[in-house]
């Protein structure tokens, strides 16, 4: 259930200044004349300007309250159809008319006599919408419309995925769970019963995906760039660092990644007594020790990571907690769910939205702690004005999750059995590596698709298998599953909803690695310096985001020498212990 007219004495409501209270709109026609009102407002001051950005900030809030509960409906039941057709309408009938008068208040700023009086504090904002009015083309509001309602069809598509398994009708998630069982021919048949299911729909996805391209292309050309690579770069306000800073960081992994994971997987492979690894041999305990299920529900699954978080900061946990008894969370994995996990906030009301469908194992743990870890970022950022401050670029959006993750790690003892906890610490130090050949496949593959127009089915499947093997150690064996690996991008759900969202995870987990190693040496001083930065939200610059927090900004992963030692440092002992 999401909430629509939350009450909490916690996190009490923002109040309005110039709407009334509970006024929500639902048309464009309930927008058309605040927005009519913003545009033909004076500003013969300093203060009339201030107001009016806080007043523009907040009808901005309003409507993203709304286009993020009509998200979430849709990807908490991807076969409600009323809730898809709402959607979609907003999408496609009141967003691109906000976008097109929004483009006009910008100039109305912009040419504003009194901008220049600003204070400091509104650089950043100024900077990001001089950025917005260079990249708006009016004739891409419709463009964008239509790829967002593709982007919804790769929902539907994902989330009606069902297997019948043993008589029971499972969604792939639930099905993943047997991916950590010890009986290798179990962990095989429903490794190829999943992606059996996945190829039946390999068709419908690459045609989805060639009517993607052409509207990503023409917003590119139509906003003067040479190839939707430089567009979005852009549009995802990346103002610190290049494309070419990205190509740098998928050589430095492949570089100073790929042979420690090679060490990891060669573990795995000695303990299993396999001379090659097979796909189905990543998720079992190499020393031959059941499946952990840390939870059986959703109410376990909060208790288990409370209890964890609450080692870190009590404040984690209780925010959490609140979060669950408000109904801001939608945890349980169900046919017609869409797969995934995410955090929202619904920016009139300033609370966040924890969206995810796991299985009960430690990865559903990790998945919540990870939400967990952005909800309290939007929490301590609630109070920014405007709109667009209590929201951090992506690359440092995601050390608030990942950092959270890397600390609590420390402390699964908290909620799990002994050995139990030891096992969870050593694959979290094995998957802070496994992130970046991941991260940076996917985004050599992104590059790749928009710098090779015209491209046909085969070449792309053929590129993604050119980076498979590029970002691979050469000890896992896919003979006879070479269609299933040439189509396994097609289950990366950002390809087709976040087009050129990944890069982040990569510069990110670098991030959630230094909190790490600070974390370690210094508790208290990396917690508050994590918190300090989060509270920033996105008031200043990337870097200076970094900074605040105590970390470095590395965008081309020179950093990866030091940090990857420094988890192998911590591997190499349990790993050599025989803990899994």
């Amino acid at each position: 259930m999401i909430p629509s007219t939350p009450c909490s004495t916690r996190h009490p409501l923002p109040p309005r200044r110039r709407l009334d209270e509970g006024w929500s709109p639902s048309s464009w026609r309930d927008l058309a004349l605040h927005y009519e009102e913003l545009e033909g407002r004076s500003l013969a001051s300093l203060e009339d300007l201030q107001g009016w950005l806080l007043d523009w900030s907040e009808l901005e809030s309003a409507i993203s309250g709304v286009g993020s509960r009509l998200h979430a409906a849709t990807a908490c039941n991807t076969e409600d159809e009323e809730a898809e057709k709402s959607y979609l309408l907003w999408q496609t009938e009141v967003l691109p008319e906000a976008k097109k008068v929004g483009d006009r208040l910008d100039h109305k700023f912009l040419d504003c006599s009194h901008r220049s009086s600003l204070d400091s504090s509104w650089d950043v904002f100024v900077r990001e919408l001089e950025l917005q009015v260079r990249l708006y083309q009016e004739k891409n509001v419709e463009l964008e419309a239509r790829d967002e309602e593709l982007a919804v069809e790769y929902g539907r598509i994902s989330g009606g995925m069902t297997v019948l398994f043993r008589g029971d009708t499972l969604t792939l998630q639930d099905l993943s769970r047997f991916q950590q069982e010890t009986d290798r021919d179990l962990r095989e048949e429903t490794w190829r019963l999943g992606w059996d299911r996945r190829l039946q729909d390999t068709e419908s996805l690459q045609n989805l995906f060639d009517r993607m391209l052409p509207l990503r292309d023409a917003m590119a050309i139509n906003a003067g760039f040479p190839s939707y690579r430089e567009f979005k770069h852009l549009e995802w306000g990346r103002l610190d660092y290049e494309p070419e800073d990205c190509l740098a960081f998928h050589e430095a992994v492949e570089r100073e990644v790929m042979p420690a994971i090679r060490k990891v997987q060669e573990r795995r492979a000695s303990l299993l007594g396999l001379e090659t690894l097979r796909p189905w041999d990543f998720g079992v305990d190499p020393c031959g020790r059941p499946p952990f299920s840390p939870f059986q529900d959703s109410a376990e699954q909060v208790e288990v990571c409370a209890k964890i978080m609450a080692a870190v900061d009590f404040e984690l946990a209780d925010e959490l907690e609140w979060m669950e008894a408000q109904g801001l969370l939608d945890l349980e994995t169900r046919p017609g769910k869409r797969p995934g996990g995410f955090m929202d906030t619904f920016e009139d009301v300033r609370w966040p939205f924890i969206f995810s469908n796991s299985a009960p194992t430690h990865d559903g743990v990790e998945t919540l702690i990870h939400e967990t870890g952005h909800a309290f970022h939007a929490l301590l950022a609630r109070e920014r004005e405007p709109l667009a401050y209590r929201n951090a670029p992506l690359e440092f959006a995601e050390v608030a999750s990942m950092g959270l993750e890397a600390m609590a790690s420390e402390h699964y003892q908290a909620s799990y059995p002994a050995a139990e906890a030891q096992r969870a610490r050593l694959d979290a130090l094995e998957g802070s590596l496994g992130i970046f050949p991941r991260a940076a496949t996917v985004d050599a593959f992104q590059h790749w698709l928009y710098t090779h127009p015209g491209h046909s089915q085969e070449e792309r499947n053929q590129a993604w298998l050119d980076l498979s093997h590029r970002f691979s150690t050469g000890l896992v064996d896919w003979g006879g599953l070479e269609e299933i690996r040439a189509n396994h991008w097609q289950a990366t759900l950002h390809l087709f909803e976040v087009p050129f969202y990944y890069i982040e995870y990569a510069i990110a987990q670098n991030g959630a690695l230094q909190v790490w190693n600070r974390y370690r040496q210094d508790p208290i001083l990396a917690l508050a310096d994590w918190r300090s930065g989060l509270t920033l939200g996105g008031s200043r610059p990337l870097p200076e985001l970094f900074s605040t927090a105590g970390l470095q900004f590395d965008p081309r992963g020179e950093l990866l020498t030091e940090l990857v030692a420094s988890v192998m440092q911590e591997w190499k002992p349990l790993a050599a212990g025989g803990q899994a």
